[in-house]
C-alpha cells in the first residue's frame, strides 16, 4: 500500500485515443493514471453515439478514417491483416477495445465524471501539482483532490462554429452543423446545402446526395481534394509519407513542391479548376480534403458546386455572384469548431494576437514545470493517432522527470518561430501554431526523449531495414526501435506491412502478376539521389 500511495498521480481528462493512449504510457513510467471521461463509454469521436453531446466530438453512421490502417497505427499495436485499409468507425472501434482489453486500460477510467475545474494547488510553484474537482453525473457527487500531473485530451471538435448570415433568422427551414450529423435518411427529397468544404462537408455532401433530391456545396475558397486511391491501387497516405520524399519537399523551396505534386495529383484525379473546386493558394497552405467519391458526384450532377452564401431568405439562399434565391429545406454548417477548456484555469493558455502559446502544441509556454500538456491538440497534415500517442510518451517521461523542458524564454522562442514559419504558409488563424507535418512533428517530439530511429547507424547495422524506412511508407513502428519501451517487434512490424496492406485485398488463389523489371523506377532514382545529398551535405550525425 505504502508502494501505491507513493506512485505519482495524474489525472487524465477525456476517454478518447489520447486519452487511452496516456493511460498506457503512464503506466510504463509506474505513474498511477485515473482517467475521467464524461460520457458512460471510452473511445471519445470513435465510439457511434446518436446524442449531441456539448464538447464530445462525433462521428456519423457513414464515416470512413481519412488514414489507412498501417500509417495510422499505435506504435507498439499493428493492426491484424485482415481488416480493411481504411477503417469504418466501427471497425477504428473495435481497434481501440482491443487496445483497452490488450493493455488493461479499463480500470484505470471513471466513466460518468465531468471535470468542473482545474486549478493550480496552494504550493503549485514548489510542486506543481493541480488540484481538480470533478462531478459524478449519476449521483452529483461533487470531489476535489491533488494530482501531480495533468493531461487534457478532450479533443478539439466538440464545440462547433456556427456563422451567422444576412437574413438567416428569416429562413424557415432546417439549419444544423454537420456535428449533429448522425444518418442520413431524414434528406430524402429534400434540396440541401451544405456550407464549408472541408472534410466534414464533403462527406455530408457526398452521404447526403445519396437521398436527396439535389445538395449544392457551398465554397469560400475551394479546397485540395486528395484521394484515399493511391498510384497502382495503394493507400495514398502509404505513397506520399515516405522519408526520401519528405527531405526532398521540406529542402526544394515550398513553392516548387506545392506546384510538381499539385500536377501529379490533378493528372491523376482531376482537374480542381473545371470543378470549381481550386482554392487561390498552393497546396501546402490548407488542409486537404479526403475523398474518392465526390468528383464522381458531381459529375453526375447530385452535388453542385456554388460560391460562398450572400444571404438567407425565408424559402433559400442566395449564393454570391447570383440574384435568384436557390431554394432548399436544408442548411448544414460544416463550418468547424471553437477550442475551448472551459474547466481550465484562466491564464493557463495563453495567446499573443493569433499566436497560441503551446510549446510543440502542449505545453503552456509560461508554466515553470512540465506537469500539465494538452495532448492531441494540434492540425496534421497526415495521421493524428501516430502523432497523439508520442505526444502521451514524452509527457509520461516528462511528469516522472526522466527529461525536462527547456527554460520558458526558449519554448516561447520556439513557438514564435513556428508562428513565423506557418505563417508563411497558411492563413492566419487562432490555430496557426498546431499545424505540423507529419514526419518532421513525429521526430520532432520522439528526439525529446531518445526513440527518433538513428538512421545513420542503421544504414551501415541494418542495411535491409534502413532502405524500408528510406524507401517505404514512415510507418509509426520505427519511433519504438530504439528509447524508453523499445518494442522487440517493431523492425518486423515495418518489414512485413505489405502483408498486412495486401491480405484484404486478394481473394483466395490470386496470383500475383510478375513484372518485367524494364527500366529503372524514376522514384527509386531521385531515392538515390536525394539519400546521397542528404549523406554529404545536410545530415547533422549527432541529431539523427
Amino acid at each position: 500500500m505504502d508502494t501505491v500511495r507513493n506512485k505519482k498521480r495524474v489525472a487524465v481528462i477525456g476517454g478518447g485515443v489520447c486519452g487511452i493512449c496516456s493511460v498506457k504510457c503512464l503506466k510504463e513510467e509506474d505513474v498511477e493514471p485515473t482517467c475521467f471521461e464524461k460520457t458512460g463509454f471510452f473511445g471519445g469521436t470513435w465510439r457511434y453515439h446518436e446524442d449531441d453531446v456539448d464538447g464530445l466530438a462525433a462521428v456519423t453512421s457513414a464515416t470512413v478514417a481519412n488514414n489507412s490502417k498501417e500509417m495510422s497505427a499505435i506504435s507498439d499495436f499493428p493492426p491484424p491483416k485482415d481488416i480493411p485499409n481504411y477503417l469504418s468507425h466501427k471497425k477504428v472501434y473495435e481497434m481501440i477495445c482491443a487496445y483497452v482489453n490488450h493493455f488493461d486500460i479499463l480500470r484505470h477510467m471513471h466513466f460518468n465524471h465531468e471535470v468542473i475545474s482545474i486549478r493550480k494547488a496552494e504550493d503549485y510553484e514548489t510542486s506543481g501539482k493541480w488540484t481538480i474537482t470533478v462531478k459524478n453525473l449519476l449521483t452529483n457527487k461533487v470531489m476535489t483532490d491533488t494530482y501531480d500531473g495533468v493531461f487534457i485530451c478532450t479533443g478539439q471538435f466538440g464545440y462547433p462554429n456556427m456563422p451567422n448570415f444576412e437574413g438567416q433568422d428569416k429562413f424557415k427551414g432546417r439549419i444544423l452543423h454537420s456535428k449533429q450529423l448522425r444518418t442520413f435518411e431524414s434528406f430524402k427529397n429534400e434540396r440541401v446545402v451544405v456550407i464549408g468544404v472541408g472534410c466534414s462537408g464533403v462527406d455530408a455532401a457526398t452521404e447526403t446526395s445519396n437521398f436527396a433530391e439535389q445538395v449544392y456545396l457551398s465554397s469560400r475558397n475551394g479546397a485540395w481534394i486528395f484521394p484515399r486511391l493511391g498510384p497502382y491501387g495503394l493507400p495514398f497516405d502509404m505513397c506520399y509519407l515516405r522519408r526520401w520524399s519528405d527531405f526532398m519537399y521540406r529542402t526544394l523551396p515550398l513553392s516548387w513542391t506545392s506546384w510538381m505534386f499539385q500536377r501529379n495529383l490533378e493528372r491523376m484525379k482531376f482537374n480542381h479548376s473545371l470543378y470549381s473546386l481550386k482554392p487561390p493558394s498552393h497546396l501546402w497552405s490548407q488542409d486537404p480534403v479526403l475523398t474518392d467519391i465526390l468528383p464522381t458526384r458531381i459529375l453526375s450532377g447530385h452535388v453542385i458546386v456554388k460560391n460562398d452564401i450572400k444571404a438567407f431568405t425565408e424559402s433559400g439562399v442566395i449564393f454570391e455572384g447570383e440574384s435568384k434565391v436557390t431554394e432548399v429545406d436544408t442548411v448544414i454548417m460544416a463550418t468547424g469548431y471553437q477550442w475551448k477548456f472551459p474547466f481550465l484555469e484562466e491564464g493557463v493558455i495563453t495567446k499573443d494576437g493569433d499566436c497560441l502559446n503551446l510549446y510543440k502544441c502542449m505545453y503552456p509556454t509560461q508554466l515553470p514545470h512540465a506537469t500539465l500538456a494538452v495532448l492531441g491538440f494540434l492540425l496534421p497534415l497526415g495521421p493524428g493517432f501516430p502523432l497523439g500517442e508520442s505526444q502521451c510518451r514524452w509527457a509520461s517521461l516528462l511528469v516522472n522527470g526522466k527529461v525536462k523542458l527547456p527554460s520558458s524564454k526558449d519554448m516561447l522562442a520556439d513557438v514564435q518561430k513556428k508562428y513565423e514559419i506557418n505563417l508563411k504558409r497558411y492563413k492566419r488563424s487562432d490555430r496557426l501554431t498546431t499545424r505540423v507535418d507529419y514526419i518532421e512533428y513525429m521526430d520532432d517530439i520522439t528526439s525529446q526523449f531518445g526513440a527518433k530511429p538513428n538512421l545513420f547507424n542503421i544504414f551501415f547495422t541494418d542495411p535491409k531495414l534502413f532502405w524500408a524506412l528510406w524507401l517505404g511508407p514512415s510507418l509509426p513502428y520505427q519511433y519504438r526501435l530504439q528509447g524508453p519501451h523499445k518494442w522487440d517487434g517493431a523492425r518486423e512490424a515495418i518489414l512485413t506491412y505489405k502483408e498486412r496492406m495486401e491480405y484484404p485485398l486478394r481473394r483466395q488463389g490470386y496470383r500475383k502478376t510478375k513484372r518485367k523489371f524494364l527500366r529503372f523506377p524514376v522514384k527509386i532514382f531521385i531515392a538515390f539521389i536525394v539519400f546521397w545529398f542528404w549523406i554529404f551535405v545536410l545530415a547533422d550525425v549527432e541529431n539523427l
